[in-house]
């Protein structure tokens, strides 16, 4: 019965001992197939955690980063090689934490970090104009500070027009000579007239400095839906020239309308509408759709 057990115990060493070195054979070809080709190539990586705006003489002085050897596949494209050179006069864009390899974009010019909206604007040479609007002239609100936007300007046809020589008159008011005074030559008689507003275009592709007190974030930073719930008010800010902060104040900011755009687009010519036209674009077979113009938007004559 001994002579039993001992055999089971041999059985089961020898089993084991076959097991554990096809298991060493198994991680080596996994290792050797990882590091196959693959030489070592010496890259920068943060050693401790270098807060944002920390220059690259204070990360070089204090020796928050070193070398470190990876696999050559591992190797980031745009990993620095030569942080003294690469990154002279340069800060960190955002809190990087140990262990991270160092990359282009991880530090910037410090006026990226640490500028100001009046160091922003100075920059280009622009100025602010600052209004209030509801969630429908507004976008419903969707905006976000870096964001751009068509301004048009949307007035009722019976509101006071002011003509020529800078007197107000009535919109409905008959001239002189019996016919009737009316914006965009609209028909005087509003009921069977197509149009009830003048819609125009103030400017096209404005940027948005910020959204009540929220500023563009800076390069590298992120915002919480929190923060981005807050600042979906409807104070707005503008970043133009100083001649179209008075251009836009002359329309009057409460006749304002929003329009967002998408990155790509390219401002192009939009006369006013001849608002005497009774025929909307829906009744007319060349204009069914909107969208029948949108690969390649002609300028109207």
């Amino acid at each position: 019965m001994n002579s039993r057990r001992t055999v089971i115990l041999v059985v089961a060493v020898v089993v084991g001992a076959i097991a554990s070195f096809g298991l060493l054979n198994y991680i080596r070809n996994v290792e050797g197939s990882v590091y196959e080709n693959a030489e070592p190539e010496t890259v920068w990586v943060v050693q401790r955690p270098i807060a944002k705006g920390t220059s690259i003489d204070q990360v070089l002085n204090q020796g928050l980063i070193g070398e470190s050897e990876i696999p050559a596949s591992f190797r980031p494209a745009t990993a620095i090689v030569d942080p003294e050179t690469e990154l002279a006069g340069l800060v960190a864009v955002t809190d990087l934490p140990a262990n991270a390899p160092l990359v282009t974009g991880n530090f910037v010019a410090p006026s990226v970090v640490n500028t100001g909206i009046t160091d922003r604007l100075e920059e280009r040479g622009l100025t602010t104009v600052t209004f209030s609007l509801d969630q429908v002239k507004g976008a419903a609100y969707l905006l976000e500070p870096g964001d751009r936007v068509n301004v048009l300007s949307l007035k009722a046809l019976g509101e006071l027009v002011v003509a020529t020589g800078g007197t107000e008159i009535d919109a409905e008011a008959d001239s002189e000579d019996g016919s009737s005074e009316s914006t965009g030559s609209a028909d005087a008689d509003a009921g069977t007239r197509a149009y009830d507003y003048d819609a125009r275009y103030v400017y096209q592709n404005v940027e948005i400095l910020a959204i009540d007190k929220s500023l563009t974030p800076d390069l590298g930073e992120s915002t919480d839906e929190q923060e981005t719930a807050a600042r979906n008010g409807g104070m707005i800010t503008l970043a133009v020239p100083p001649e179209a902060v008075q251009l836009i104040l002359s329309v009057g900011t409460e006749n304002l309308y929003l329009s967002l755009v998408p990155p790509s687009y390219e401002p192009y010519e939009l006369p006013p509408l001849d608002l005497g036209d009774q025929v909307l674009p829906g009744e007319n077979g060349d204009e069914l759709t909107p969208y029948s113009d949108l690969e390649a938007p002609t300028p109207a004559p």
